[in-house]
C-alpha cells in the first residue's frame, strides 16, 4: 500500500483537476500493474524517494509512435529519395517493408553486405544476406577467422526505432541485385548503406517525415490515456519535470500538445514540465559544454544564457551548465529515453544521473512469452535432460578409454568394454533425438517471438549485445513511460535477483 501522504494528494489532485485526479487515485490504490508486460525492471536499486528531478526524451519515450506506420512512412520516403537524388533504378521501389525484418539490437556489415545479430561475447548467432540466411560454414568464415568488432568503421549498429527502415532497405535492394528481379546495383555494400544513410537523413533534416507526422497525427501518434497520470504521479512530492529532446520547439509543441492537452481537460502540456530543451543535440548535450539559448512562448530566439531557469523553453545547452541549476548531487536525477547510446549509455559515461530505458519491444515479447509458458518449461526440463545425459556419456567414454589402456587398445573382446559400448550407442541415439526436440522448441519459441531474430533480449541461451547493454547501462527498464503510473513516487525498485551461474545451480 502507498504512503498516506501520496493518497492525500492524489485526492487534492482529483477536486483540482477532476479529468486526471480520479484515475490518479485509483491507481495509487493498486498494489501493482494489472499485466506482466507493464512492470517496471530492475537492474540496479533505484529509490525513487531520492529522485528529485526526472527528465524524459520526446520521440518514442513520451511519443511512442505506432511503429509500423512511421516506419513504413520513412521507408517509403527514403526509397523516393534515393531514385530521386542518388539515381538508384526506380524498381527498387518494388522493394517490400517487411516490419518484423527490423529490430534494434541488429548490426549491418558494409563490407559484405550482411544484417547480423550477436550475442553478448560478440558472436554472430544469426546472419541474413538479402532475404537468403547465412547459415553454417559461410557464416563461420566471415564471422569466426577473427574477432568481430563492432565498434570498427566497417559495422554500422542499428540502436534506435529511427534507424529501423534501413535496415529494411538496406537488405531489399541487395535481394533484388541478388536475384536480378530488378535491374539494380550500386558500387558496392558500403555504397549502398552510405546511400540509404544519407537519403533516410535528408528526410528528417529537411523535415519532410516531420511534416508528414504532423498532417495526420492520430495515424503515427496513438494517445496513452495513462500516460498522463504517470507524469502527474510522478511528480508528486515536489519533484521536478524536465523534457529534454532533440527534437525543434515547432515538432515538441506540436506532438506534446497532442498528447497531453485535451487529458488535462483544456490546460496547457507546458503546465507538465517545469524546463523544456529542444534541439539538445544528444548525445553530445551530455558531453560538450555549450551555452542555452533562450526560446519566447512562439519559438523565437530571446537570447543566449550560462545557465536555464526554471519554468523556461531553451534550445541547445548542455549537462554539465543544466546541473549548475539542479544543484545537490547528481543520483537525484533520473533520466527517461528509448536510446540505448544517445540517452542511457551517454548519461552513464558523462555523469551520476540514474537512468530507466524505455523499450517498448519488450510488452510484445513478455505476452507472447506469457503465451509459451508452457514450451518454456518443456524445454528447461529437456535441457536439464540433456545435461545428465552429456555427463553420463561422458563417463562411459572415460570408462571405455580406461578399458583400451588396461588392455592395451583391444578391447573388442572384453564382455564388459561390449556392454558399455552398446548402452554409450543407446544413449548417443536418446541424446541425438532429445538434441532434435530441443532445437525444434527453440525454432518454435524463438519464430513466435520473431520469425529472423527471434528474441531482442537474448541470442541462444545467451544474452543478446543488445540485452547485455540494456543491463549493463539501464538502471530500470519498461515498456513505456505510462507503467509508471502503477508506481508510487516513492517506490523502492529493488534488484530481486541477480545472481551468477554458480549460484543459479544452487
Amino acid at each position: 500500500m502507498n504512503g498516506w501522504s501520496e493518497l492525500i494528494a492524489a485526492e487534492r489532485l482529483a477536486e483540482l483537476e477532476p479529468t486526471v485526479g480520479r484515475e490518479l487515485l485509483r491507481h495509487a490504490l493498486e498494489d501493482r500493474p494489472r499485466a506482466e508486460s507493464r512492470r517496471v525492471f530492475t537492474n540496479r536499486t533505484l529509490r525513487m524517494g531520492k529522485i528529485r528531478q526526472i527528465g524524459f526524451d520526446l520521440d518514442f519515450t513520451l511519443a511512442l509512435y505506432d511503429q509500423n506506420a512511421m516506419s513504413q512512412l520513412a521507408f517509403e520516403l527514403t526509397l523516393d529519395r534515393l531514385v530521386e537524388r542518388h539515381g538508384y533504378p526506380r524498381e527498387i521501389l518494388r522493394a517490400e517493408f517487411r516490419p518484423p525484418f527490423c529490430r534494434r539490437g541488429l548490426i549491418l556489415d558494409t563490407e559484405h553486405g550482411t544484417v547480423l545479430k550477436m550475442d553478448r561475447h560478440r558472436y554472430v548467432g544469426r546472419a541474413y544476406h538479402g532475404r537468403r540466411p547465412v547459415e553454417g560454414r559461410e557464416r563461420s568464415e566471415l564471422y569466426r577467422q577473427e574477432p568481430v568488432k563492432p565498434s570498427s568503421s566497417r559495422f554500422y549498429r542499428v540502436d534506435t526505432l529511427f534507424e529501423l527502415p534501413e535496415v529494411n532497405i538496406f537488405s531489399e535492394v541487395i535481394d533484388l541485385a541478388d536475384h536480378q528481379s530488378a535491374p539494380v546495383s550500386f558500387d558496392s555494400y558500403v555504397r549502398l548503406f552510405q546511400d540509404t544513410r544519407h537519403a533516410i537523413d535528408s528526410i528528417h533534416a529537411d523535415h519532410t517525415l516531420k511534416q508528414r507526422i504532423l498532417a495526420d497525427l492520430p495515424r503515427y501518434l496513438p494517445r496513452d490515456d495513462e500516460l498522463i497520470l504517470a507524469l502527474k504521479r510522478m511528480s508528486l512530492r515536489g519533484k521536478r519535470l524536465l523534457l529534454i529532446t532533440n527534437s525543434e520547439w515547432y515538432y515538441t509543441e506540436a506532438l506534446c500538445s497532442y498528447l497531453f492537452d485535451d487529458a488535462l481537460g483544456g490546460g496547457s502540456w507546458r503546465d507538465i514540465f517545469d524546463l523544456v530543451i529542444v534541439e539538445a543535440g544528444k548525445p553530445g548535450f551530455f558531453r560538450k559544454n555549450q551555452p542555452f539559448v533562450e526560446l519566447d512562448a512562439a519559438g523565437e530566439e530571446v537570447g543566449e544564457v550560462e545557465q536555464p531557469d526554471w519554468g523556461g523553453v531553451y534550445r541547445g545547452g548542455s549537462r554539465e551548465n543544466l546541473t549548475r541549476l539542479l544543484g545537490g548531487r547528481g543520483e537525484q536525477m533520473l533520466y527517461v529515453g528509448d536510446h540505448i547510446y544517445g540517452d542511457v549509455l551517454s548519461t552513464k559515461l558523462t555523469s551520476t544521473w540514474r537512468t530507466a530505458l524505455v523499450v517498448n519491444e519488450l510488452e510484445d515479447e513478455l505476452e507472447t512469452r506469457a503465451d509459451l509458458s508452457s514450451q518454456h518449461r518443456h524445454l528447461d526440463v529437456l535441457r536439464a535432460e540433456l545435461a545428465e545425459f552429456g555427463q553420463r556419456m561422458d563417463g562411459l567414454d572415460d570408462i571405455l578409454a580406461l578399458y583400451r589402456k588396461l588392455g592395451n587398445g583391444d578391447t573388442a573382446d572384453d564382455e564388459s568394454s561390449q556392454r558399455t559400448r552398446t548402452h554409450l550407442h543407446e544413449l548417443r541415439t536418446e541424446h541425438r533425438a532429445m538434441r532434435q526436440l530441443v532445437r525444434r522448441l527453440q525454432d518454435q519459441i524463438s519464430t513466435a517471438i520473431n520469425p529472423y531474430w527471434g528474441s531482442l533480449f537474448k541470442q541462444g541461451s545467451n544474452k543478446s549485445l543488445f540485452g547485455s547493454q540494456v543491463e549493463n547501462f539501464a538502471c530500470i527498464y519498461t515498456s513505456r513511460v505510462s507503467n509508471f503510473a502503477f508506481y508510487g513516487s516513492n517506490h523502492y525498485f529493488r534488484v530481486l535477483l541477480d545472481s551468477m551461474m554458480h549460484e543459479a545451480s544452487i
